[in-house]
């Protein structure tokens, strides 16, 4: 048995995970668990998780690549990560496209955790959101407004795919969205992923596709 531990940065990754992608991977017999982040703990015990802060995110791999023989990823947003994480600082200018930068700071990511063996560093482009683009007929289905659909498919269209959108602060996947006046909230995340379905969202994000494949394969 394969077992996967999946490091992620919030609530809607965690059910993500849970609901969609270990169902998916225990096909290939690789059974994945979400870890949420954890941010800080008290002295009572009481713990804190989220978010996306290096010293936070690189102890919580620690913890996970020291405590168990599973292999360990990440589900992190690379919209919004701090400048703080590895390989962030460097000039966007740089890279070809967006998603060279992408791995571009995966590997930093990999080499300040001192490259471990089972490690697979992952960052969604730009942010979990993106995903909903996908099919953009489901979303506007899902609520009840048609017009949107075609102001997704225009956006996509612009930006060649789901995982190109602009991570602007107002233009990232998850304002646009919001701008779209349909009601969207963040929670809708797995309920709308579901009947949006893994395979669509495989079919037009290849950095997303690509790490799901790598997955795959863990247990050959």
């Amino acid at each position: 048995m394969t077992r996967l531990l999946i490091l992620v940065e919030g609530d809607s990754e965690e059910l993500f995970v849970k609901n969609i992608l270990a169902p998916h991977l225990e096909h290939f017999s690789v059974y994945a668990t979400a870890i949420v982040v954890q941010s800080k703990r008290l002295a009572s015990g009481k713990k804190f998780t989220g978010g996306n802060h290096w010293p936070n995110v690189r102890n919580s791999l620690q913890h996970l690549l020291a405590s168990s023989d599973a292999w360990v990823t990440t589900l992190l947003d690379l919209y919004g990560l701090p400048s703080e994480f590895p390989g962030v600082p460097a000039q966007a200018t740089s890279y070809r496209t967006a998603r060279d930068r992408a791995k571009y700071i995966q590997n930093s990511f990999y080499e300040a955790m001192g490259n471990p063996p089972r490690f697979i560093p992952f960052l969604i482009m730009h942010e979990f959101e993106a995903w909903y683009f996908a099919n953009p007929n489901q979303v506007a289905k899902f609520y009840g407004k048609p017009a949107v659909a075609v102001l997704m498919k225009q956006t996509c269209d612009a930006f060649e795919g789901p995982e190109n959108i602009n991570h602007g602060k107002d233009t990232h996947p998850s304002k646009r969205l919001e701008s779209y006046g349909m009601g969207f909230k963040k929670t809708a995340g797995v309920a709308l992923l579901k009947v949006i379905g893994l395979e669509s969202i495989r079919a037009v994000c290849p950095h997303f596709d690509e790490w799901v494949i790598h997955l795959e394969q863990l247990a050959e």
